[in-house]
């Protein structure tokens, strides 16, 4: 528990400096707005690191691997899975997953462009919800990707690696865009 605890409160920093950039940039906390703000060029092309550091600690936040330290299954068989079987382990994994659409989604609005087309893709005529979808599985497609492609962290070169290097790039970050907004105001 102390492990789940310490990686959610770590990675939560770095998380809410990121959203708060977008927010800084869009000028507005409503979703709506925020999408309305890319409608010419996403943030993730503003805000490439930005970008990549929100995908990063959502990854963390989601405990997928690398990031799956408190479930730790080589460590612990199938961590806490293995006191649950039938329904009750269905619903852990329905809730892991419910969990990284969330967050894909929420990474879609705010740096993909919410439910805009591509950047010079508007003439198509495809509805908002199929554009949203798609970038949403695309980023659970990615989230997967990670998962099987690297290897889990151990705790101490997770930690390292959010207070060393993740929060100090989620600071930096913010007080640069914060230095553009106030000269381009």
């Amino acid at each position: 528990a102390v492990r789940a605890v310490a990686q959610n409160v770590a990675y939560e920093i770095p998380l809410l400096l990121t959203v708060l950039s977008v927010v800084m940039w869009s000028n507005s906390l409503q979703m709506s707005e925020i999408v309305a703000s890319q409608s010419k060029v996403w943030h993730v092309f503003w805000m490439p690191v930005a970008a990549l550091i929100f995908l990063i600690c959502a990854t963390a936040e989601t405990n997928r691997a690398p990031f799956d330290i408190p479930e730790a299954e080589s460590e612990l068989v199938a961590g806490f899975h293995t006191e649950y079987s039938g329904m009750r382990f269905a619903l852990f994994f329905l809730a892991e997953y419910s969990n990284m659409l969330i967050v894909s989604a929420v990474a879609t609005t705010l740096f993909f462009g919410g439910w805009k087309s591509f950047p010079g893709l508007g003439f198509l005529p495809v509805p908002g919800l199929i554009w949203f979808f798609a970038k949403t599985y695309t980023l659970i497609f990615v989230t997967m990707w990670i998962r099987w492609t690297f290897p889990r962290l151990r705790f101490d070169q997770l930690m390292n690696f959010c207070w060393k290097i993740m929060i100090p790039a989620a600071l930096l970050h913010l007080i640069v865009y914060a230095g553009i907004i106030k000269l381009l105001s």
